[in-house]
C-alpha cells in the first residue's frame, strides 16, 4: 500500500468515527487533533447531512492549523474551555535552538500518537503547543528535548504573539493556472508539476487537486507532497504582453 492509498484508508476510517459520533446524537463528542485537510473533509460531510449549527472546530487560536472538531447538541455549543486540550509552555535557554521537529519527535518519543498533539509554535527561548488534556501529565515530565534541558508547564496562557516565517517568490506566468503557478513556486519544470498534481501529490485549499489547469486566485494555500507549503499572495494585473507578475509565500 502506498502513501496516498494509506491516506485514503485513514480517511475513511476518520469519516467513519464521525458518522459513529453523529449517530449517538450525544451531547458533546470531541475528536483527535485534525489537520486542515481532514477538518476540510469532515466539514464538507457534515455540511451536506447535517445542520451546520451543529459542530465547531477549534485548535486553541484563531490561526490554528490543527484543531478538535466537536458534535454538540444544536442548542449546546462548547465554550473554547470546554475543548480537551490544554496548552504547554516549553521553557530554555535563547541561546539554545528548538524547532517544531524536535519538540514533535521528543513528544511522539513517549508513545504518543499524532493525533492528540495540536499545533506548536516556536519562539527564542521559548515554544507553546496544545496537547490532549490526558496526556499532558507525561508530557511535563519531559526535562529534556533532545540534549538541551527544558521546563514544561501548563500554567501560562497562550500568548498569541507569534509569526509564521514566510519566504517571498516572484515571477511571471501566462495564467494563474495551477501547474504554472506551482513551476514558479517549486523552480522546477512545468512537466514536472503536471506530473505532480496527476499523482495526487497536491492539495489546494486542503483538498486533492488533479487538475493541472485548475485556475487559482490570491489567498489560495497550496501544499506539495515532499516540496511544503505555500500561498499565492498577490496576482498583478496583465501588462501588455498579458502576463502576471505574482507573489507566492512560502511557509518555512
Amino acid at each position: 500500500m502506498n502513501s496516498h492509498q494509506k491516506q485514503q484508508e485513514e480517511d475513511q476510517i476518520l469519516l467513519a468515527h464521525v458518522r459513529d459520533l453523529c449517530k449517538r446524537n450525544a451531547w458533546r463528542s470531541f475528536t483527535g487533533f485534525l489537520d486542515m485537510r481532514q477538518y476540510t473533509m469532515l466539514k464538507q460531510y457534515l455540511a451536506q447531512a447535517y445542520s451546520s449549527d451543529c459542530y465547531c472546530f477549534s485548535g486553541g487560536y484563531p490561526a490554528a492549523e490543527r484543531g478538535i472538531l466537536c458534535i454538540h447538541a444544536q442548542d449546546c455549543p462548547p465554550a473554547e474551555e470546554d475543548f480537551p486540550f490544554v496548552c504547554l509552555t516549553i521553557r530554555f535557554r535563547k541561546e539554545d535552538k528548538l524547532t517544531h521537529r524536535d519538540v514533535l519527535g521528543s513528544f511522539m518519543s513517549q508513545q504518543i500518537q499524532r493525533d492528540r498533539i495540536g499545533d506548536i509554535l516556536v519562539a527564542p527561548g521559548k515554544i507553546q503547543c496544545f496537547v490532549m488534556d490526558q496526556i499532558a501529565p507525561v508530557l511535563l515530565s519531559i526535562r529534556k528535548i533532545g540534549r538541551i534541558g527544558v521546563q514544561i508547564t501548563d500554567q501560562e496562557k497562550f500568548s498569541g504573539a507569534y509569526t509564521q516565517n514566510m519566504q517571498e517568490i516572484a515571477g511571471v506566468v501566462s495564467s494563474t493556472r495551477l501547474d504554472a503557478v506551482l513551476k514558479i513556486a517549486l523552480k522546477i519544470r512545468r512537466q514536472a508539476c503536471v506530473g505532480l498534481i496527476l499523482a495526487g501529490k497536491v492539495m489546494c485549499n486542503y483538498q486533492e487537486v488533479t487538475k493541472p489547469d485548475l485556475l487559482v486566485q490570491a489567498g489560495d494555500v497550496f501544499s506539495v507532497r515532499g516540496y511544503g507549503k505555500f500561498r499565492l499572495d498577490a496576482v498583478g494585473a496583465p501588462t501588455q504582453k498579458n502576463r502576471l507578475h505574482i507573489v507566492i509565500q512560502k511557509y518555512l
